[in-house]
């Protein structure tokens, strides 16, 4: 009986659109390859140096208190309010609020909580006020104080004490009603005069029978005991009872631990001290002037029942917890200035590849009129998201805020012809305005903004920041420039939120064609399985799931089934929606039953509604709750499948994989050997899959772009469940608008999950060591995140989570859920130490490569693991992208190495100093190094040494030239050897975002070893070389001590000459017995670049050590390689060809026998550049790379070639040319014969098949 197949295909479809507030569609053909000009338009003015004062920051806090319930309160100063958090430091909720109303007050500098009640000091109103623990208004009292504007505050004994201004303290009832007001008991301190004066902040011991109090003009932190109401001061007779004076400086607040010991809080000295309080020696706990990590005017003090310790940090907007070691445990707050929100957001805007690809960014800075404070910083370019990266750091806050004179710069600088294709029919041009205030001369301003708009087919942006509300300039500015409303942001999150929506309208509304996601080369059966789906605006994008039949002939054959109809059938109630990380379990967890567990996971910068998280949860279950039909209809259902967009579909069928002897000279170190060994048959005969293992039901697994991983069946296309990883629900929330009628399409599991039946002990913690076979699936999110999750589908209608793994690179930390769902977060940025090695995934991007599951040699063991790059960076993020992942899947996905992949960068000049041991400085001048000044035009600077030490690089800059150029540490650099180093600036970002060419014994005889050898592919159009053949040790880390890689090869790649590669090479055994690999460039994010500096190419180059693995000294390059019609000779390393008319290979190569096929994209030049590009089809000969065949198959995108048997089979995105000989189209599938012929001796790796 012959052999049935399957094929398997993602297709995407794209319909016309004008404008879109969700992810941007690939870029493609036609008018998408034309990325919109946007000019970044920051205001640099004073008033921007201002703090920020959102909802969770703290502004100019003063005092702190804790409740018995551990929950931590802050007093703002300058806003009159109090913010409640709770003992992790998680926003609550604040209340308050500047008057003279029962629960306002002004300026108070103290208060204090005893028996679940708030006591404030209310200066400015003279009085003081109590409040519930939830800001509820208790009580006030006025004019019967005989202290005048009181500002400290403390209640024990009985009585709340009062004092302020020349009056001495003042003690009056705690409890009670207003109409039970005793008279206030006045001390002996009153008759010191100015020795009392001006006492800040002041508390009780516990037992309420002594106070401490801040003599803030004297220097003193002064000691009393109490009698009934009365202070026993410096006339008590008793010796034992006379008041302490106490010298200090500056003290602002005291407060009493469970020993005895006072601590005080010192603004002279930035610092908290621990006192005694009878003998009045005193000793530094911690603290020193610091912007970061000490203070900056620790104003309040506070310690809780188990005598931590709470400290303000006034100008550094935080509050810090310690130990009674002066250790910091907690940090809740921060705040940063408008610039500095601003510039973090314009970091995170530029280096989301979302944004990037649709779009060429530049920066202006602007502020007064002088040339140097409003300027083009970065010109608008294919590279000027990586440069504004670096630059937008440099910019500081000062001067005024002419917009009129910025708007001219930037009309002159878009006529000026510098900006590619701005004056293009079908190209897109913008300005954002990003600013906190007013201008003058508004009516020029809007004159010009219209003029850009009318005339020059740019179009303005107003984002007001931080001003409290709407303004009429904004909304001008917004309706002149062509944008229609202006956008508002009060706060960091805001910003970024309305900045990317803005980008997103800026880049979309250009696609009219559709486009083919990868196309899968597993088979099984004589079905193909085609997803596509449609855009809609503004909406969630439609997607489908096709099961066809395949006629004997390999054409297509009548439709069996869509998922997509088949889902829209079911209800939302009657289909099995999970997650993992809570504590409801069951394949049908994520339901509003369990809305409290899931709201916090779901909103982590929100705080909804029950309503709000209902209608979220019902919404991706399938009903129309936020009316995107606009029918008034919110209970109906809506498309329940969304797009399948970049994540292949895989089968996974019963237990089948083969499990002998493969005959070969290396059967003992294949997989079907280690199956044999491991008794695979048993499983396969077994029931440990819910049932008989050989009737598991099979299923279509589909990533799709609503956070959901699909399991259909292949019989009849119904589905079994959906999987939400724990690592996307907190990207859920971007899904509802804040426009009536609208969703926000979002990027959710856009990477590609791979299935393996692996064996080992998946019950680690029972005791025994008893392994069995599961099988197991791991995926990435592509787009959708820097996360890889795993679960256990060997019950295929129970299935389990295993792990996840997230790196979040903004607030540089690591979570990580454990196979019983419980999350744990570690960070990386503190210098702490608190992440262990195998764990620290701190390079990992956004996971575009798939994971191959591969056997190691560890301890002597066969260990599972999973390799795959660490992702995408949009060539932009150096800390992220490149290194290749090891991952121990039999724990947990803890890290059993991260390979280094060496970044290759052009150094003119490094100057190098070092920084002694106990250093405390954080900004260095590089003058006294050497580096005087730059070109920023050539040039940039690099800083290694650091560790996890963020840094940035400023300067002066005038023209071209950056003067004055220092680096500025996060944190204080302590005995370690700096090198800043000048380098080119073309330079490209390293990342791997391809998939990884793995080579075992599975792939070819050759291959005699254990584990495999890795082929990289990486941005810097490198391959990698890694040998993972070795029998490992793990070290006392648990990690992987050492393993070797070499550059095999070096495409020679810049920014410029845009030598990218994105896809994975391809690996053929020749006939003359060397492994080649074949690859090529392009930018697959920028395919419409077309200057005359891009210069792609097609290789193909041997690895004449394999299967050995050398260190190679001198990497490759087409120096030691030949064109066509030359062939290369057994000294040549391979063969390359230059890609003519700005072309980019747009798919990885398929080798078929003597040929190798690449997808090729040309894009249109001139006149023509708004039109359809060109999908190009060649082959060439895989040992001398001449040409076997070149044809145009139509307008568009080509996906891979998908061989089988003689069929070829590939997809494109926009129209097939019609009668191509030999091939015939259907819709956006291409098949044809394939005319390779048998290379004579060749043995070809085969791909060799992970899902079964």
């Amino acid at each position: 009986m012959a052999r049935l197949w399957t094929i398997i295909f993602s297709l995407l479809l794209v319909f016309n659109f004008v404008e879109v507030k969700a992810k941007n569609p690939p870029p493609g053909t036609g008018t998408t390859d034309i990325p919109a000009n946007i000019l970044i338009m920051l205001d640099n003015s004073g008033s921007m140096s201002a703090r920020l004062a959102g909802a969770v920051q703290i502004h100019y806090p003063v005092d702190v208190n804790v409740d018995r319930f551990g929950n931590i309160y802050v007093l703002e100063y300058w806003n009159n309010r109090i913010k409640k958090f709770d003992s992790s430091g998680n926003y609550i909720k604040a209340f308050g609020g500047p008057g003279s109303n029962c629960s306002q007050w002004r300026n108070a500098r103290q208060f204090d909580i005893k028996d679940d009640v708030i006591y404030i000091s209310d200066t400015n109103n003279n009085r003081f006020v109590t409040l519930s623990l939830d800001g509820a208004c208790r009580d006030t009292r006025h004019n019967s104080l005989l202290v005048s504007y009181p500002t400290a505050m403390a209640v024990g004994g009985g009585w709340a004490w009062v004092s302020g201004g020349r009056r001495g303290v003042e003690s009056i009832a705690s409890h009670y009603t207003p109409s039970m007001y005793p008279n206030p008991g006045r001390n002996a301190y009153n008759n010191e005069g100015a020795g009392t004066s001006f006492i800040w902040g002041m508390s009780w011991n516990r037992s309420g029978s002594r106070i401490a109090y801040a003599n803030y003009s004297k220097n003193q932190v002064r000691i009393a005991y109490r009698s009934g109401h009365q202070l026993v001061g410096q006339n008590s007779p008793y010796a034992s009872n006379r008041v302490r004076n106490c010298s200090a400086n500056r003290p602002t607040d005291t407060a009493w631990d469970s020993s005895g010991n006072v601590y005080y809080t010192s603004v002279g000295d930035h610092a908290v001290y621990k006192l005694n309080p009878d003998t009045c020696s005193d000793s530094k706990l911690v603290g020193s002037w610091s912007t970061s990590s000490g203070f900056r005017y620790p104003y309040g003090i506070e310690i809780d029942s188990a005598d931590n310790i709470y400290v303000t940090d006034y100008y550094n907007f935080t509050v810090r917890k310690y130990n009674t070691s002066g250790s910091e445990t907690l940090s809740v707050g921060g705040s940063n200035t408008r610039l500095e929100a601003a510039k973090k957001v314009i970091k995170k805007i530029v280096s989301n590849t979302n944004l990037t690809s649709g779009a060429n960014f530049g920066l202006m800075e602007w502020g007064s009129s002088s040339s140097s404070r409003t300027r083009i910083r970065v010109k608008i370019s294919n590279n000027g998201a990586k440069q504004i990266y670096t630059d937008v750091d440099s910019i500081y806050a000062s001067g005024g805020t002419n917009l009129n004179n910025a708007l001219n710069r930037a009309r002159d600088y878009f006529r000026s012809g510098q900006v590619d294709n701005w004056d293009k029919t079908c190209s897109k041009n913008f300005l954002i305005v990003i600013s906190d205030g007013y201008w003058s001369s508004h009516s020029s301003v809007l004159s010009i903004a219209n003029t850009l708009n009318k005339a020059d087919n740019v179009q303005t942006f107003a984002v007001g920041f931080a001003l409290g509300g709407s303004n009429n300039n904004y909304k001008t500015l917004a309706e002149q420039g062509g944008t229609k409303a202006p956008l508002y942001a009060e706060n960091e999150t805001d910003l970024l939120a309305k900045l990317t929506d803005a980008i997103k309208q800026a880049i979309s509304g250009r696609l009219t064609f559709t486009t083919p996601a990868v196309m899968s080369d597993v088979s099984k059966g004589n079905f193909i399985y085609q997803a596509t789906f449609e855009y809609e605006k503004n909406k969630q994008w439609k997607g489908r799931i096709k099961k066809y039949q395949l006629n004997s002939d390999g054409t297509f054959g009548s439709e069996q089934w869509d998922a997509a109809d088949k889902l829209n059938s079911k209800s939302s109630t009657s289909r099995n929606i999970w997650t993992s990380g809570i504590s409801a379990s069951g394949i049908n967890n994520f339901t509003t039953s369990n809305r409290d567990t899931l709201k916090p996971l779901m909103f982590p910068s929100q705080s909804p509604t029950d309503t709000q998280v209902d209608n979220l949860i019902n919404f991706i279950r399938g009903i129309d709750t936020y009316d995107q039909d606009s029918d008034n209809n919110k209970t109906e259902s809506i498309h329940k499948l969304a797009d399948v967009y970049h994540a292949e579909l895989i089968v996974v069928s019963p237990p089948e994989a083969p499990s002998a002897g493969t005959g070969k000279s290396n059967h003992n170190k294949t997989d079907s050997y280690y199956r044999y060994q491991n008794s695979y048959n048993n499983f396969i005969n077994g029931s440990s899959c819910g049932g008989p293992c050989k009737n598991r039901t099979e299923v279509v697994i589909a990533g799709s772009n609503n956070g959901i991983l699909h399991a259909f069946k292949t019989s009849d296309g119904e589905e079994l469940w959906g999987y939400i990883p724990p690592v996307l629900l907190g990207n859920l929330e971007q899904i509802p608008s804040s426009q009536a009628n609208t969703t926000n399409a979002i990027y959710g599991i856009d990477g590609s999950p791979v299935v393996k039946d692996i064996y080992f002990d998946d019950t680690p913690y029972d005791g025994t060591d008893n392994p069995r076979w599961r099988t197991i699936l791991v995926g990435g999110l592509g787009a959708g995140g820097n996360a890889i999750y795993s679960i256990d589908i060997t019950d295929i209608n129970n299935p389990k989570h295993l792990f996840a793994v997230q790196n979040d690179p903004s607030n540089r930390e690591i979570s990580h859920w454990n196979s019983s769902g419980a999350k744990n977060i570690y960070s990386y940025g503190s210098g702490s130490g608190s992440i262990s090695k195998d764990l620290n995934y701190s390079k990992l991007g956004e996971t575009w490569s798939t994971p191959r599951i591969i056997r190691l040699k560890v301890n002597n063991k066969d260990k599972w693991v999973a390799v795959f790059g660490a992702g995408y960076n949009a060539a932009v993020n150096p800390d992220i992208g490149s290194a290749v992942y090891v991952m121990d899947i039999e724990n947990e996905g803890k890290l059993l190495k991260d390979i280094d992949i060496e970044d290759q960068v052009n150094v003119m000049h490094n100057y190098v100093f070092g920084i002694p041991s106990g250093n405390t400085k954080t900004e260095f001048s590089m003058s006294q190094y050497g580096l005087t000044s730059y070109n920023v035009n050539c040039c940039k600077i690099r800083i290694a040494g650091a560790g996890d030490i963020k840094y940035t690089v400023t300067g002066t800059l005038n023209g071209d030239t950056m003067s004055n150029v220092k680096i500025n540490f996060e944190r204080a650099p302590s005995n370690v050897t700096i090198t800043a180093s000048k380098v080119n600036k073309t330079d490209i970002i390293n990342s791997l975002p391809a998939d990884l060419s793995v080579i075992t014994a599975d792939g070819t005889s050759k291959a005699n070893y254990d584990g495999a050898l890795i082929y990289a592919s990486d941005l810097e159009g490198k391959i990698t070389k890694i040998n993972l053949t070795e029998n490992f040790n793990l070290n006392s880390d648990k990690v992987i001590s050492n393993v070797s890689s070499t550059t095999l090869f070096n495409s020679q790649s810049t920014s410029e000459n845009g030598r990218y590669i994105f896809t994975r090479p391809e690996v053929t055994i020749n006939n003359d017995n060397n492994l080649w690999l074949y690859f090529g460039t392009g930018n697959t994010q920028k395919l419409h670049e077309q200057t005359n500096n891009i210069k792609n190419r097609v290789f193909g180059i041997k690895d004449v050590n394999f299967p050995q693995y050398l260190n190679i000294s001198s990497p490759g390059d087409v120096s030691k390689c030949k064109t066509s019609p030359n062939c290369p000779q057994s000294n040549d390393l391979g063969w390359y060809i230059d890609l003519q008319n700005y072309q980019k290979l747009t798919a990885e190569p398929t080798v078929d026998k003597d040929r190798v096929y690449f997808p090729i994209y040309e894009p249109t030049t001139g006149s023509n550049a708004c039109n359809t590009g060109k999908a190009i089809l060649r082959a060439f000969d895989t040992k001398c790379g001449n040409s076997l065949l070149n044809v145009n198959m139509g307008t568009g995108v080509l996906s891979k070639v998908v061989k089988q048997g003689d069929n070829l089979y590939l997809g494109i995105s926009g129209e097939a040319n019609k009668n191509i000989s030999g091939f015939t189209s259907k819709d956006n599938l291409i098949t044809g014969k394939s005319n390779a012929k048998a290379a004579s001796g060749a043995v070809q790796i085969e791909s060799w098949k992970e899902n079964y």
